[in-house]
């Protein structure tokens, strides 16, 4: 098992890099928990101008001069609604794999698939576990009493925590019958990866499209 730890970091230390033609600077992949700067990212994110965010198009690359591409990420065309599919391509060009945007089978909740073209392998999570929309929806009534608590301390922006819905994710794989492996953890802002099941850059793209 080949496991790496990483977050995708958006604060301004990690966007102060010079973004690629037609890109801005985005943000950034590193080890640690994303409060104070990598000295060496695992991965800079410039996202392609013009794209939105229900179809977001990235250039991942190395944090080292001269920087070099890892990947690309591009929405494919043609993908039957709700699903969308993003193509992700080496530096070289060569198709690397894909991830697909869709419902779970009963429509309830978002799922992820990443599928590995090289390893012939593909893992799917599902965005929130059973545990955290429970507590979720019998939450929600006190929502409104919780924002009006917020705003009579003036705060007029409510906390993240209060409207965020759960967004736990596993990424299991399975590689012809064997059992379901553990490919890919996002828990509390952190990702946990094992590089020997999918590759590592098709890991870098969904770590970007989830926090998109």
């Amino acid at each position: 098992m080949t496991e790496i730890t990483f977050c995708l970091s958006r604060e301004e230390f990690a966007q102060q890099f010079t973004a690629l033609p037609e890109h801005e600077a985005w943000g950034a992949l590193q080890t640690g928990n994303g409060r104070i700067a990598a000295e060496s990212p695992l991965a800079r994110v410039h996202r392609l101008d013009g794209s939105d965010d229900y179809e977001p198009a990235f250039t991942l690359t190395t944090a080292t001069l001269p920087a070099r591409t890892l990947c690309t990420v591009i929405p494919q065309a043609g993908a039957s609604d709700p699903q969308t599919v993003h193509a992700v391509h080496d530096g070289s060009g060569r198709l690397i794999g894909r991830i697909i945007h869709e419902r779970s089978p009963l429509g309830i909740r978002q799922a992820w698939r990443i599928e590995d073209t090289v390893k012939q392998r593909s893992a799917v999570a599902y965005k929130g576990n059973i545990r955290g929309w429970i507590a979720y929806w019998a939450f929600s009534p006190f929502w409104a009493i919780l924002a009006l608590l917020d705003l009579l301390n003036g705060d007029t922006h409510p906390s993240w925590w209060l409207w965020g819905k759960p967004r736990r994710a596993h990424w299991r794989t399975r590689a012809g019958d064997g059992p379901r492996k553990p490919a890919l953890d996002f828990k509390s802002g952190r990702y946990r990866a094992d590089t020997g099941l999918l590759a590592a850059n098709l890991i870098y793209a969904q770590a970007a499209l989830y926090g998109a």
